[in-house]
């Protein structure tokens, strides 16, 4: 009921605002005193009387009257420890001291060995006291502090304190493994061929990976699935799972484990699909200057195509590109071996080539060891059949020296292949990084090929090197040479297989060089990827391209391009030459003429090209060859990609008169489920982990810009980060729906590979209320003493003269606690706001609201 006792409290009534601002007055001028107050005092009386209260015998402001005063007890609490984000929550005790703030925070050696604490640092400190609270609190170049309103606390310690000390890297204290879930990753394709004679085709492919979280494990199982048709008539179909295996991150070991169908690792020998057990370091746990790098590829399409990346016959990534030059620069960078890229153009006709996927062999610090070990028995490719022989693998490299690392491996199998390696690193420093390695091999084949048994050596050697000087980097550099005898071990398993035609490799080399010419506005990117075979013709692919921005006069912006590819059509080698002039209309807008040489055959291309809406992006374009020219039949063709928080939307269509038409579809997306929420969302790139964000059932909420949104349910997944390296995380404030406050805006957080990661962002679109505090007996709380809601643990209000509060964010059913020296109620707000005028809002003893609510 409305507050109207008697004239003083009608006064109140009348000017609401008047005493809010009043009190804030009162609080600010005693905040002022206090900032004022020297360091080492060590306790503030406050002279009452100087307050505009009526009753200036009923004020409690003992919380203010130390620096940092905390009530004695245990708290939920979130950790910020130097700038760094600890995972999960901890419960915290704060005890009461002789201190200068009247309480003290209890950090025992486990806690602080569990934030990244040096373990010999932590020895050395000694107990508080007759606790197990260590003297760390007392250090003057430690600091901690809590901010009531978020349950966050900030310590800051010398960075020599702790364990690590590497920059730009995230120490393993800091990981988190996530929550336990489920996912599910897909990318759909559609596409439609309709010639001008004959029957139309279609195809239907799917791809993707599905996947449990349970604690550090994680469950993946890649699936995909293609089916044609002629004229609505399904002509076959093709589905399998690749592989399914179970993984877990050992950051103690820096490594990780893997158990089930998966392919290959190895930094010294050809990669080919098992199943079995692989433990390997994992070098992202590493600092970033240990770590490898993707493979980026480029290569020209003459039509709207699809580029399909695959190793082993597994699809790794499948895109829609326009006509001209593309580049993917997104794989994920575990990547190990060749991969084939397969071009599909919008009528048929197919390209392929080789991409190397690999690194220099991984240099160790100076007395450290990296490793990998596998075992179990290769699968086919095409479907899951285990095959003999059991196999073992096993690789590492030593730091012999600062600049000088020793490695080596073999591969054995139970039967007749024995392969044996052992190299040499060296860190030249201004010179980039060399190595050099021998590998012997040992085989026993079958009676067919007329040698039982023959063995033979490999040669290699790899480079990389960049070069700050003039802004140039040879990203990889590889050369091999097998001799007739080498046999590796895809080739012994192709043997087995009866396949005695395989292709016997003699020399092998990739190069992937990037240079800028800053004075030209010039940049040029090579790649050359050449295998040749003792008893098969050879293969070169390579791609050149040369880009240059300019200007004419007042027109600025202006870009040319050339690139120059070399692929395989239908078992014939074929180069491809592109050159585009690009003209800026206005932001993300520009037109550009394209011409395009394959062959005999020669296009020129005008196109309209528009992204200045980021999450929409248009593609128009006009081309003919020169008999199209002449006979007035140009191709016409459009492209149109759409980004929403469920996925990436992309579409495609052509139309060559008097030829055919084409359109071509693609959706993708994922999902992902915990126990909190399901949310639907852009597709992640491969098991890097996500980050689920809850948003207490509030819908609209942005982050990192509005690639994410939160849905119906209050919930958004944010997909993609980056594994084992911080991320920050930020809501949109200024876009905030109608009433919604968010407490902890800005979070970071450093999940591990595949994992899901969750946070509550406690946003409140909750009640607000002006009311009046009534105790039992019928006076009010003193003056200055806080209101907290019992579950979120947060100040949401402080008790102004005659009881007056303005309580915020106030959730359905909350309790509220106030409590003051011995004494302690709780309060039962309503359900509902009210600020038109003040209510009655009754206090009872904590024992009799207790009974109330069982009674309830």
């Amino acid at each position: 009921m409305p507050y109207q006792k008697n004239g003083l409290m009608r006064r109140f009534l009348f000017s609401p605002i008047t005493r809010l601002a009043a009190f804030v007055k009162n609080i600010l001028f005693l905040l002022m005193v206090f900032s004022g107050m020297p360091a080492v005092s060590l306790a503030v009386e406050f002279n009452t009387d100087a307050l505009d209260a009526d009753d200036r015998q009923n004020v409690d402001l003992s919380q203010f009257e130390k620096r940092d005063y905390i009530s004695p007890g245990r708290y939920p609490v979130q950790i910020t420890l130097n700038k760094n984000t600890l995972p999960g929550e901890w419960i915290l005790e704060w005890q009461a001291t002789n201190a200068e703030s009247g309480s003290a925070l209890c950090l025992t050696a486990s806690q602080l060995l569990q934030m990244g604490f040096d373990d010999a640092f932590v020895r050395q400190l000694t107990r508080r006291g007759q606790t197990s609270c260590l003297d760390i609190i007392n250090k003057p170049e430690f600091s901690a502090k809590l901010d009531k309103s978020t349950m966050r606390l900030t310590l800051t310690a010398p960075q020599s304190w702790m364990k690590y000390h590497a920059k730009n890297w995230t120490p393993p204290e800091y990981w988190d493994t996530g929550v336990n879930g489920a996912l599910l990753d897909y990318n759909l394709y559609a596409s439609q061929y309709s010639p001008h004679d004959g029957d139309s085709t279609q195809s239907f492919s799917a791809y993707g990976t599905a996947g449990i979280n349970l604690g550090a494990w994680r469950l993946r199982s890649d699936y995909q699935y293609s089916q044609n048709f002629v004229s609505g008539n399904s002509t076959d179909t093709d589905s399998r799972l690749a592989r399914t295996y179970l993984f877990r991150p050992l950051p103690s070991l820096a490594s990780k484990f893997t158990l089930g169908q998966y392919d290959l690792s190895s930094d010294i020998f050809d990669t080919f699909h098992f199943t079995g057990a692989t433990l390997e370091s994992d070098e992202r746990m590493l600092p970033p200057d240990l770590q490898g790098y993707a493979p980026q590829i480029t290569g020209i399409a003459q039509t709207n195509a699809k580029v399909t990346v695959s190793q082993n016959g597994r699809v790794l990534y499948q895109t829609t590109v326009t006509p001209g030059p593309f580049t993917i620069s997104d794989m994920v960078d575990t990547l190990q071996g060749q991969m084939d890229v397969t071009i599909e153009e919008e009528d048929g006709r197919t390209s392929s080539f080789q991409v190397g996927s690999a690194s220099v062999p991984f240099l160790t610090r100076q007395g450290q060891w990296r490793y990998k070990t596998s075992a179990g028995k290769p699968t086919s490719n095409s479907h899951n059949d285990v095959h003999n022989p059991l196999f073992w693998t096993g690789e590492f490299s030593w730091g012999w020296l600062s600049t000088t690392s020793l490695y080596g491996g073999a591969i054995l199998t139970a039967d007749d292949y024995q392969a044996f390696t052992s190299g040499i690193g060296f860190n030249l420093n201004v010179l980039g990084a060399i190595s050099f390695d021998v590998t012997r091999s040992q085989a026993n084949l079958t009676q067919e090929t007329g040698n039982n048994s023959q063995h033979g050596y490999s040669y290699r050697m790899n480079y990389a090197r960049r070069f700050d000087a003039t802004d140039s980097q040879i990203t990889f550099a590889g050369y091999r040479f097998s001799d007739k005898n080498y046999v590796s071990m895809n080739e012994y398993l192709d043997y087995r297989e009866g396949d005695n035609g395989s292709d016997n490799e003699k020399e092998s080399y990739v190069l992937s060089f990037s240079q800028a010419i800053a004075p030209w506005d010039m940049s040029a990117w090579l790649n050359i990827s050449r295998n040749t075979y003792w008893n098969a013709a050879s293969n070169t692919s390579y791609s050149l391209s040369l880009n240059h921005s300019f200007a004419i006069g007042e027109l600025k912006g202006l870009s040319a391009s050339l690139a120059v590819t070399r692929t395989r059509w239908d078992d014939t080698d074929e180069n491809q030459y592109y050159f585009s002039l690009s003209v800026p209309l206005s932001t993300g807008r520009n037109l550009a003429y394209n011409q395009q040489r394959y062959g005999d055959n020669t296009t020129q291309s005008l196109s309209y090209y528009d992204a200045s809406d980021r999450d929409n992006t248009w593609n128009l374009s006009v081309s003919a060859d020169n008999d199209q020219l002449s006979d007035g039949e140009p191709a016409l063709r459009g492209s149109y990609q759409h980004y929403a928080p469920p996925g990436r939307l992309s579409l495609a269509a052509s139309v060559h008169p008097n030829n055919y038409t084409s359109m071509n579809l693609g959706w993708n997306s994922a999902i992902t489920a915990t126990r909190y929420g399901v949310a639907i969302h852009d597709r992640p790139s491969g098991n890097n982990a996500r980050m689920m964000v809850d948003a207490n059932g509030v819908s609209g909420v942005e982050l990192n810009r509005g690639r994410s949104v939160t849905n119906a349910f209050g919930i958004a997944v944010i997909p993609s980060l980056s594994n084992y390296q911080t991320t920050t995380v930020q809501v949109n404030s200024n876009t905030l729906p109608e009433g919604v406050d968010i407490s902890s805006p800005v979070f970071r957080t450093t999940l591990t590979e595949g994992a899901i990661g969750y946070k509550a962002l406690n946003a409140s679109q909750g009640y607000q209320i002006m009311g009046v505090v009534r105790l039992e007996n019928g006076t009010f709380p003193p003056l200055g003493v806080s209101v907290i809601d019992t579950r979120t643990h947060k100040d949401i209000g402080l008790i102004a003269d005659d009881g007056f509060v303005y309580l915020s964010g106030l959730q359905e059913n909350s309790v509220l606690s106030v409590s003051w020296g011995e004494h302690r109620c709780e309060i039962t707000p309503p359900n509902h706001s009210s600020l038109d005028s003040a209510l009655i809002l009754p206090c009872r003893n904590t024992h009799h609201a207790r009974e109330n609510h069982e009674t309830d």
